[in-house]
């Protein structure tokens, strides 16, 4: 696979995952849901096939559960900075 398709495919990926927290911060679960899956379904059809791109959206669905799974904020971006904020407090 080229640089420039992995990329495209890595764009597909945040696009999705954007579009993801967008709907569950609107209350749109089941979009949110049917985007989620489609990372997902994406992550399982890379796998053996190309690490990078496996890895890469293994790694946002491990993001999206720890978002899903937390109760302080509907808000993903909120949280992300919540989260870089503990990790640069932990290394500091």
């Amino acid at each position: 696979m080229t640089p420039d398709v992995r990329n495209q495919k890595k764009t597909i990926m945040r696009l999705r995952f954007q579009q993801a927290c967008e709907a569950h911060q609107d209350g749109q679960y089941e979009e949110t849901a049917q985007r989620v899956s489609e990372i997902h379904k994406m992550v399982s059809s890379y796998m053996g096939a190309d690490s990078d791109l496996y890895w890469f959206g293994l790694n946002l669905t491990i993001t999206w559960g720890e978002f899903y799974l937390q109760d302080d904020t509907r808000d993903f971006n909120a949280w992300a900075v919540g989260q870089a904020c503990t990790a640069l407090r932990a290394a500091a």
